[in-house]
């Protein structure tokens, strides 16, 4: 990665920054598609070299649903034995983004943990629940060819962020889920009935009615089965959750339901709240230790 494209990286996480702490007239989901144009602009689809010893695999594919490929990259630090890995799920409002950019938790190969970055269809190709069948395929793909790439297919985590975070959830707590040992979700949508309703607009669908594929109060059901907070059980995975305090785009409220559920339940789980954080941040220095020493501690 050259000096420049360093200097636009900077530039872009700036600019995001300055757009979550505006009062601006814009409504929160036309927020995040200018938040994910100033990351692309701002160099965060670039690949950066890889780690001292790390081996990188870029672009296998995974699935095919209809004729469109899936992909994956995915990271692996160096070890003489196979390593845990962590699924790592893009967020986008459910309708862009990718799997090279924004990878919030790419360093966790310096904590001896992969990371596979993983592509779903967006809304604009497939409906819900199109985008878990997705994730959960990219999951059995894992399982039955990690070996082949240095990793433990027994030790598999999954996260994400936004509504990476909100598939990452339900991947972690939907019945019939191939086995995840933990999730982490920063700033995951947990209720799509409740934020599908505050998102609903008469001039136009929002973000989730287009991932549900209609209005909000004719999917009902459909919301109700996508939301994380409707399928924690005990035998759920641990949790960490991540929410910025001054998220106006996805309220931190959806995340201390989704804690509150997990409490109930009896699961392992931890929510932490980031103070001065809006919506879709990058995570620092301790912050990424902790959810290092997350995976660490259950992987």
């Amino acid at each position: 990665m050259t000096d420049s494209t360093l200097g636009a990286t900077e530039r872009g996480r700036i600019a995001t920054a300055e757009l979550f702490r505006r009062r601006s007239p814009i409504g929160g989901m036309a927020r995040a598609l200018l938040l994910c144009g100033a990351l692309l602009s701002g160099g965060c689809a670039a690949y950066g070299p890889p780690h001292a010893g790390e081996r990188t695999y870029r672009d296998l594919v995974f699935a095919e649903p209809g004729g469109h490929p899936l992909r994956m990259d995915v990271y692996v630090p160096q070890s003489s034995q196979p390593v845990p890995v962590v699924m790592w799920i893009f967020g986008g409002s459910w309708k862009i983004g990718s799997k090279g950019y924004h990878v919030n938790l790419r360093d966790l190969t310096r904590s001896g943990i992969a990371v596979a970055s993983i592509e779903y269809r967006l809304s604009g190709t497939a409906k819900y629940p199109a985008q878990l069948d997705d994730c959960e395929t990219a999951l059995r793909w894992l399982q039955t060819h990690g070996r082949s790439l240095g990793l433990d297919p027994r030790r598999i985590g999954v996260s994400g962020e936004s509504a990476g975070g909100h598939l990452a959830a339900l991947l972690g707590t939907v019945e019939g889920t191939p086995r995840i040992r933990a999730v982490c979700a920063l700033y995951p949508p947990t209720d799509l009935v409740s934020l599908g309703r505050k998102y609903a607009n008469p001039k136009g669908p929002s973000d989730i009615e287009r991932l549900l594929g209609g209005p909000i109060e004719h999917k009902l059901t459909l919301a109700a089965a996508a939301s994380p907070v409707n399928h924690v059980s005990s035998s759920s995975p641990p949790f960490l959750i991540i929410h910025g305090a001054r998220d106006e785009l996805v309220p931190l409220e959806q995340s201390r339901e989704l804690q509150r559920r997990l409490t109930q339940a009896h699961v392992p789980s931890r929510l932490i709240v980031v103070p001065g954080k809006g919506h879709w941040f990058l995570l620092d220095a301790r912050q990424l230790n902790e959810v290092a020493e997350f995976f660490r501690s259950h992987l």
